[in-house]
């Protein structure tokens, strides 16, 4: 799995390259944080869908554990709890934590 989590991690964090991209490009900020949010919800679908099992639903429950859904924190939920769209970018491209499969 060790393969599996690197490869995750380097495609949450290139989501910063993604961005400074966008916004290069001009696009309002609201959009890109929106944009790179969206991109990492689906890193996140398509690899736990890798995940072998038992690490699979380990993962899976320690998402709903935390934030109420399978998916991770939605924009509504982030820019209620106080986050900028500058916050909601740079937390997009940064990896959580591995949970204990133990």
């Amino acid at each position: 799995m060790s393969d599996l989590r690197d490869e995750y991690e380097r495609r949450v964090r290139s989501l910063a390259a993604l961005a400074e991209s966008l916004l290069g490009d001009g696009l309002a900020v609201e959009m890109v944080a929106r944009r790179v949010h969206a991109e990492r919800c689906d890193l996140a679908r398509m690899f736990r869908e890798l995940t072998p099992e038992p690490a699979r639903s380990v993962l899976l429950a320690r998402t709903r554990a935390l934030y109420g859904e399978g998916d991770g924190p939605s924009i509504e939920a982030m820019r209620a709890a106080g986050r900028s769209w500058d916050e909601i970018i740079a937390g997009a491209a940064r990896p959580g934590k591995v949970p204990s499969l133990g």
